[in-house]
């Protein structure tokens, strides 16, 4: 996942939207757990780079090499900690302040597993260590705003030589089973239209509502401080939101709790 023509556009796409809103999210919530904190599916940097710009100790982890390699390019003035692996048995062999998973990375994950990398992420931080997790829900797939099994222009923007990238999209959704499958088609053409690079990748993606979320992370041992949503931080999350934003904190230890008892 996120290779090679895929990787080198997944930036570009982003920074043609704008200002990342989850940036000033990411950087309170940091703010409020200093010390070293590090960012599962931190990709080619786009959050993480600027973060350590602005002064934050933080590393990265994600299972893409060419994400990874992409990172280490584009991170001037800096030399970031990366560690490839998956988020599901990571391992750094640390411990942190704060753990973010911004952009969704948690939705590529299948369902069963989410349990055991919420309890690994739970044994790499320290106590009172903070999480910052976003998921999203696929409200325009599920209103039918888009059609399903059609392929639509998903993004399209100028590359820095003056050729256009596109990436097109169809998708199958699963209601009941809060699953949906996106198939993306990303393509390089020059100004009279030639067509100079084309790839193609599938996501399997999951979600669920802000409950089904918070017992997970209850179960993990975690504790529910806000949630945030679609990254106003003035407005608490509600059936209408899009996107949820998790604000946690690490509790005790399962053993220690019952060491306690």
């Amino acid at each position: 996942m996120y290779e090679q023509l895929e990787a080198r556009l997944h930036d570009l796409f982003w920074a043609s939207e704008g200002q990342s809103q989850e940036l000033p999210l990411i950087e309170a919530f940091l703010a409020q757990h200093p010390g070293t904190a590090l960012e599962l599916g931190c990709g080619s940097g786009r959050l993480l780079l600027p973060l350590l710009t602005k002064g934050h100790a933080i590393e990265g982890l994600d299972n893409s090499p060419d994400m990874l390699r992409l990172c280490r390019q584009r991170s001037s003035g800096h030399t970031p900690v990366l560690h490839h692996a998956n988020m599901e048995d990571f391992d750094t062999g640390s411990s942190y302040s704060a753990i973010t998973i911004p952009a969704f990375s948690l939705q590529l994950i299948e369902p069963e597993r989410i349990p055991p990398v919420l309890e690994n992420i739970h044994a790499h931080l320290k106590a009172g260590g903070g999480l910052y997790l976003t998921l999203f829900i696929p409200w325009a797939e599920l209103m039918g705003e888009l059609e399903e099994g059609c392929w639509f222009l998903d993004h399209e923007t100028s590359t820095a030589e003056g050729a256009l990238a596109r990436c097109y999209t169809r998708f199958q959704i699963e209601p009941m089973a809060q699953s949906l499958c996106r198939e993306h088609r990303y393509e390089i053409v020059d100004s009279h239209g030639r067509l100079l690079e084309q790839s193609t990748s599938r996501q399997h993606l999951t979600w669920c509502c802000e409950g089904e979320m918070t017992q997970l992370l209850q179960n993990a041992g975690f504790a529910i401080e806000k949630v945030i949503g679609d990254f106003d931080p003035r407005v608490a999350c509600d059936d209408q939101s899009q996107i949820l934003t998790f604000l946690a904190t690490r509790g005790a230890d399962k053993n220690t709790q019952a060491d306690a008892l």
